[in-house]
C-alpha cells in the first residue's frame, strides 16, 4: 500500500522536470524543447484574441514561438514562474509576465496547464488576460456600448 503514493510523488516530481526543462529551453535550445513534446503535442492560447489560437508540434515552434511572440513583444517577456502544482497525469503553472507592448506595459498573468502522455507533454493550455494581449499588443480600444452605438449609427 506504501508503494503506491511513493509511485505517484515520483511521476509528479518527474513531470514538474519535464516542465522546467521545457521552460529552460523553449527560447534557448528548440531542439531540446521539441524532444520533449509527444508526436500528438497540441498548444492553444486560450480566449478570445487576434492571436488565440491552437498550434501543433511543429507551428508551436515556427509560428508561435518564432514570429507571433517576437512579432507582439520585440523585447520579450520576462515571466517569473510562480507556482507549480502537479499531479501523475499533469502540471499548472502560473507565471507572471512582464514586458512592454506598443501600447504600453503588458504584465499579463497566466495559468499554463499542461498534460502529459507517455513523458512527454500532450498539450499545453496557456490562459490570459486576453484583453490585456489585445490593448497592449495591437492598440485596441475598449469603448463603452453608448460610444460603439454612436460611432457604428
Amino acid at each position: 500500500m506504501t508503494e503506491r503514493p511513493f509511485m505517484i510523488e515520483n511521476l509528479r516530481n518527474k513531470n514538474i522536470a519535464t516542465i522546467d526543462s521545457f521552460f529552460t529551453n523553449v527560447f534557448t535550445s528548440q531542439a531540446q524543447a521539441k524532444g520533449l513534446l509527444h508526436d500528438d503535442f497540441a498548444f492553444q492560447f486560450m480566449g478570445i484574441c487576434s492571436d488565440c489560437t491552437k498550434y501543433n508540434k511543429q507551428t508551436y515552434f515556427d509560428v508561435w514561438i518564432n514570429q507571433v511572440i517576437p512579432t507582439r513583444i520585440p523585447n520579450w517577456v520576462e515571466l517569473s514562474i510562480v507556482n507549480k502544482i502537479a499531479d501523475s497525469e499533469g502540471v499548472v503553472y502560473t507565471v507572471q509576465g512582464k514586458a512592454e507592448g506598443v501600447n504600453g506595459s503588458y504584465n499579463n498573468n497566466y495559468a499554463m496547464v499542461f498534460t502529459l502522455k507517455a513523458g512527454k507533454i500532450f498539450s499545453f493550455h496557456e490562459y490570459h488576460s486576453d484583453l490585456l494581449w489585445e490593448t497592449r499588443l495591437y492598440k485596441k480600444e475598449v469603448i463603452s456600448i453608448e460610444e460603439w452605438i454612436q460611432s457604428t449609427y
